[in-house]
């Protein structure tokens, strides 16, 4: 019975020709935006693959050397697009790509996309969860006034609420009407797309069919929330002017000023230090060059550590002290870019907590997080770089240590045995985790009970 009245509620719909242009409108740059960006990501991704090529054979014929310059000599290692980066990129644009990993240091990473990006691109209009979240509540709402306010002022309303049994499950055909419109013109062809070029990619794995449902399913709990509000709204206004002007301000307010407003008090309350500061604090905590005071005190370190009284009596001290100001930095770098990272993690919790406000920020939080491109995933790329970067390091050290060179004679030299025993660096991104975002699912899920409780409130009070 419901799906015989949404059907005749869609065929109604579909006469109302400004809000189906409208809805058609925003589905065409969504799609043209998921096409730029999948399109961005395949040819960024096979650059990257050229490029990591290059590193490795740059790396295997790098010849005969001292181990740690070895370690100097380092490699690049790249970032590859998410799978579901097509459907919404997430940090990704404003985050490096690329990192030079290195004895000493652990280095931010290069080559952001936002810094070539076009007005467009940086006006978030060439992002297609972007679109979907900002532009698909407007487009729902005004679906929902022409599907009740329009129909109110003309009587036709009262005439059907007149001849049915049960008025509410003309509601519900129309909720289902506007929603399903929304869903299948935005959701399906990004999602169903989405999963097409994962499968042509040979990444269509299990967490990626998870994520996709996830995505999907959230988005479309998100556009049934805010169909059921332009109905409800639509339903209690004394005049089509009024319910109009209503719709307009909500997502204005929903989609626009309050996820604005969220974000700036979660900087507020949340502050992040800048870049210079945290670098500033890592080359006081383990300069890359060290005073005499830190010889010495080197020195004296890796004669208690061996148990002997000379310095002649280690095997290697200069890679023994190169080792353990390597290990020194690896601390530091644990302390203060940890500390730096959980900054950001909280701020972005923060942002979440702010769901309760609205249902785009619920959204916002939710969207990267299940397709993968939040900021939780991109420091799982970091740490998996440094902790790549620490093995080759540290087989390098120990491969210089395992060999005694006395003060004054030449450098333990190794070659490409050494060189080819350190594997290439695969990135290994992290499953789908409802656990780290369950306070704005629980705001989504709020959104949608509270939603469903004001329609059925408004539709118990129409009359014919």
């Amino acid at each position: 019975m419901i799906m015989a009245l949404a059907r005749f509620e869609l065929a109604m719909l579909w006469r109302e020709r400004r809000a189906m242009l409208a809805l058609a409108s925003i589905a065409a740059l969504v799609l043209l935006a998921f096409a730029g960006v999948a399109f961005d990501a395949a040819r960024t991704d096979a650059h990257k693959r050229d490029a990591a090529a290059a590193e490795r054979a740059r790396w295997l014929g790098q010849g005969v050397k001292d181990p740690h310059s070895a370690a100097h000599h380092a490699v690049y290692a790249f970032k590859p697009a998410p799978v579901l980066a097509p459907l919404d990129p997430g940090v990704g644009p404003f985050v490096g790509q690329a990192v030079w990993l290195e004895a000493h240091h652990q280095n931010d990473l290069l080559h952001r996309p936002q810094q070539d990006a076009s007005p467009l691109q940086r006006a978030g209009l060439a992002d297609p969860a972007a679109l979907i979240l900002g532009f698909g509540p407007l487009a729902l709402f005004l679906l929902a006034f022409a599907a009740v306010a329009e129909e109110r002022e003309r009587g036709t309303l009262r005439l059907a609420l007149g001849a049915a049994t049960r008025p509410g499950r003309i509601v519900e055909a129309k909720l289902v009407a506007v929603a399903g419109s929304g869903i299948v013109a935005l959701v399906v062809p990004v999602a169903l797309g989405t999963v097409a070029l994962a499968g042509l990619q040979d990444a269509l794995d299990g967490d990626a069919v998870l994520r996709v449902l996830l995505w999907t399913i959230a988005v479309a709990g998100y556009l049934a929330t805010v169909a059921a509000i332009g109905l409800a709204v639509a339903m209690t206004t004394r005049s089509a002017r009024i319910g109009l002007a209503v719709l307009f301000g909500l997502w204005i307010l929903f989609a626009l000023a309050l996820p604005r407003l969220a974000s700036g008090v979660a900087n507020d309350l949340r502050p992040l230090p800048s870049t210079q500061a945290v670098r500033q604090e890592i080359e006081q905590a383990a300069p890359a060059y060290w005073s005499a005071e830190d010889g010495a005190r080197h020195r004296a370190a890796l004669l208690a550590r061996h148990g002997v009284t000379r310095v002649e009596d280690i095997p290697n001290y200069r890679m023994a002290e190169l080792d353990l100001v390597e290990r020194h930095s690896h601390r530091v770098f644990d302390r203060v870019l940890g500390d730096f990272y959980a900054k950001v993690a909280r701020q972005d919790r923060l942002f979440g907590l702010f769901g309760i406000l609205s249902p785009t920020i619920a959204m916002q939080r939710l969207s990267p997080a299940f397709a993968g491109t939040d900021f939780d995933q991109h420091r799982a790329f970091i740490e998996q770089a440094e902790s790549y970067r620490r093995d080759l390091v540290d087989r390098m050290n120990a491969e210089g240590m395992a060999h005694a060179v006395r003060p004054g004679e030449p450098a333990h030299t190794a070659d490409i045995d050494l060189w080819g025993s350190i594997p290439p660096f695969v990135f290994d991104p992290p499953s789908a985790a409802l656990s780290l975002v369950t306070v704005p699912l629980a705001a989504l899920i709020g959104w949608m009970v509270g939603a469903a409780t004001l329609l059925g409130l408004a539709s118990r009070r129409l009359r014919p």
